[in-house]
């Protein structure tokens, strides 16, 4: 039996989301080849494992050690777990892990970076203006109604906002600027929603994993839509072929090998009822929960959850 921790919580806003992505992964990891325990990472930084509080990372890591754990599946979204930072801490540990490494992390985590790079590749993008240096009426000029305000390092649809005039623009740079030193304001893109996973492990390489639609019940993918029982409906394989689906797997592939992501990512689209698609952001830790896309793909393509999760720490073990 191999031991091995499943990290989850951490101090970002989807703390919650990654508890339930660590549930999931250790409700369906083959029990006949691993030993899981949990590590619960708390919303201050102190590390719970298997049950037992120990402290800060250091203690943390002296943990596993103890225990004989030297591979850790990342169930960590958001801030400390998509950035590079867990990455380059558990490498400095000389810990394994799932996912990329973390210069690939830190690029994709942050929205302004991503785009910046993947726009070097040909890859279409919304415009869009920072804040600072950007005023309101720069944005009301280049930009128009409605806008959508990001925090660029959040996920989830937290740490955004869409806004419709001028007093809804000034109220969201003023909340979601308390929180981090720049914004990062888009232009909206009316249109439907997609998703393209990217799965890299060997002997294939990176390949696309079929298309998903997702239907906003609502009109708009927000938290809720995501991950209630009555949100949004997520179609896979995706009722869409030509030049669009095939533009937008290419650009998932393109965005994955560009930011430098191994095992696997998850990139969003818009697609506007004119025109090319709109990269939206690349994930590096995709959901992993009952309602999340990225398994959904995986299945779809013949790759079963628990065989899914089994490949990617036999990768990381590598």
């Amino acid at each position: 039996m191999i031991p091995l921790a499943v990290l989850c919580g951490g101090p970002s806003l989807e703390h919650e989301i990654s508890l339930r992505t660590g549930h999931e992964v250790l409700e369906h990891l083959d029990r006949t080849r691993f030993a899981p325990i949990a590590v619960r990472i708390e919303k201050n930084g102190d590390w719970n494992v298997d049950g037992e509080a120990v402290g800060d990372a250091l203690a943390g890591v002296q943990a596993l050690r103890d225990r004989g754990i030297d591979t850790c599946f990342l169930a960590l979204h958001g801030p400390f777990g998509e950035d590079g930072r867990v990455q380059a801490f558990l490498e400095t540990s000389r810990l394994r892990y799932t996912g990329s490494g973390p210069t690939a992390c830190a690029v994709s985590g942050d929205k302004i970076h991503a785009k910046r790079i993947a726009a070097t590749h040909g890859i279409r993008m919304a415009d869009d203006l920072l804040v600072p240096p950007g005023r309101v009426d720069e944005i009301e000029s280049r930009l128009g109604y409605p806008c959508v305000v990001k925090d660029p390092v959040q996920g989830s649809t937290l740490g955004m906002e869409i806004t419709a005039d001028r007093d809804a623009l000034t109220g969201a740079i003023e909340r979601l600027g308390k929180h981090c030193d720049r914004l990062l304001v888009e232009r909206s893109v009316p249109g439907r929603e997609f998703t393209v996973a990217v799965l890299d492990l060997p002997p294939d390489g990176p390949r696309v994993l079929p298309l998903v639609e997702i239907v906003a019940r609502d009109g708009y993918f927000d938290f809720e839509e995501k991950y209630s029982e009555s949100g949004a409906e997520e179609i896979c394989p995706a009722p869409i072929e030509g030049p669009a689906a095939e533009r937008m797997s290419a650009w998932a592939l393109t965005a994955h090998i560009a930011f430098g992501m191994r095992q696997m990512s998850r990139t969003d689209f818009r697609l506007p009822p004119e025109g090319d698609p709109v990269f939206l952001e690349t994930n590096s830790i995709p959901g992993l929960t009952a309602r999340s896309l990225y398994p959904m793909a995986a299945a779809e393509a013949g790759i079963s959850f628990p065989e899914l999760l089994t490949r990617l720490i036999d990768d990381a073990r590598r």
